[in-house]
């Protein structure tokens, strides 16, 4: 539970009124200067710092809300994810990270959070470079576990059957890896796949 410096207790909704603004600070500050980012723990060690309200809740169980009611605080405003900015040890960003649907890959959830990081430099005021600066995917998601489903491009072809409906043909995307219908170009990331007749 919350509690204040000298020991009295705070109630969750008291201790989010004052966290919510602060993590909302901290944030901004981040945004002012271009490809900064805080990780969860640095937050909430600097949330509880500026309020004097701390918890022997661990960081995970709490920060996701705070940064919640950032992110619909921010919404009202018509600000950018202030939320984009911060991401865990690993430098990933959160799975239920506002703005992305449920059951999003983790490549798609990085690409959209480094988006929304770059238009928060933007909003803020950071000093961008000439170029107007560039969405950077903090983390490499490991590609292993997506090189190891069966490539499509190595099936034989099924055998011609009575059934009049032809059969569903897939391939790997050479670029994110994904298994996709054949078609000219892959549905997740856009980049041309492989010609899908070439593996029958």
């Amino acid at each position: 539970m919350p509690d204040l410096a000298n020991g009295n207790y705070v109630s969750q909704a008291d201790a989010d009124r004052q966290w919510v603004p602060a993590a909302r600070d901290v944030l901004i500050e981040t945004a002012r200067e271009y490809g900064a980012w805080i990780t969860e723990d640095e937050l909430s060690r600097r949330i509880r710092a500026s309020t004097g309200i701390t918890t022997r809740q661990p960081t995970a169980d709490w920060i996701g809300r705070v940064l919640g009611k950032v992110v619909d605080d921010a919404r009202k405003r018509g600000e950018p994810q202030l939320a984009s900015l911060c991401v865990r040890a690993d430098l990933t960003i959160a799975v239920g990270y506002s703005g992305v649907a449920a059951g999003t890959d983790a490549r798609t959830r990085e690409r959209i959070a480094a988006e929304d990081r770059l238009a928060c430099y933007r909003w803020h005021g950071a000093t961008m470079p000439e170029d107007g600066g560039a969405p950077v995917v903090l983390a490499r998601v490991p590609e292993r576990t997506e090189r190891t489903r069966p490539a499509p491009r190595t099936r034989t072809a099924p055998r011609a059957t009575a059934s009049p409906r032809p059969q569903l043909r897939e391939v790997t995307c050479l670029n994110c890896f994904m298994v996709v219908p054949a078609a000219p170009t892959c549905r997740d990331c856009g980049e041309p796949l492989p010609d899908a007749t070439a593996s029958s």
